[in-house]
């Protein structure tokens, strides 16, 4: 890749960064949860820098919008491993997404919506998954002692984060199908 390519991959990096920072602090005004977590599309501009420009690009935008939310302190810290947790892992997990990269991309181009859709849904399935994993771990690990009476921490975990998570997952979904199948050219990098 030359230089002007490595620039512009970069910048786009730079700006969805901010721009997913920017989603979850204002969704969190709106829609917050007592111990974290928010219903956000802040997950977005992590989906789409990693289809855009792949793993690698997707991995670093989740890496720096936990490091960004965390500068900031934009964030719920009872430890360092649960910052690493929340903030670090969760949102970088989402990067993974980049792996569907080449389908969503194809699909988009050939205008194959069927395609486009089960290729954004399950990018968007698998980004959102893990990091719900490490939400649920961190919640287990770190928010135990919040489960109400007779209820194990791991259901709690789970349920807890279940409900800006699932929420979160299926408005993303959406918004990035329909972004798609309107205007395909957005998954264009000078990679693709």
């Amino acid at each position: 890749m030359n230089q002007s390519k490595q620039l512009v991959r970069l910048i786009e990096i730079a700006i969805m960064t901010a721009a997913a920072v920017i989603l979850d602090i204002v969704s969190g005004m709106f829609l917050s949860m007592p111990q974290g977590g928010s219903v956000s599309i802040m997950m977005i501009p992590i989906f789409l820098i990693s289809f855009r420009w792949g793993v690698k690009a997707g991995l670093t935008t989740g890496l720096l919008t936990g490091l960004v939310q965390i500068a900031i302190g934009n964030l719920f810290a009872q430890h360092p491993v649960q910052l690493l947790l929340d903030y670090i892992v969760a949102f970088a997990a989402i990067g993974i997404s980049g792996c569907f990269a080449s389908s969503v991309r194809k699909a988009a181009v050939s205008k194959t919506k069927g395609k486009l859709i089960v290729s954004v849904v399950s990018a968007v399935f698998i980004g959102s998954l893990l990091r719900y994993a490490a939400h649920v771990i961190s919640g287990a690990v770190f928010f135990g002692s919040f489960a109400p009476k007779g209820t194990p921490v791991w259901i709690y975990s789970l349920t807890y984060n279940a409900t800006y998570m699932v929420p979160s997952f299926i408005i993303c979904a959406i918004v990035l199908c329909l972004l798609f199948m309107t205007a395909p050219r957005l998954l264009k990098s000078d990679k693709a």
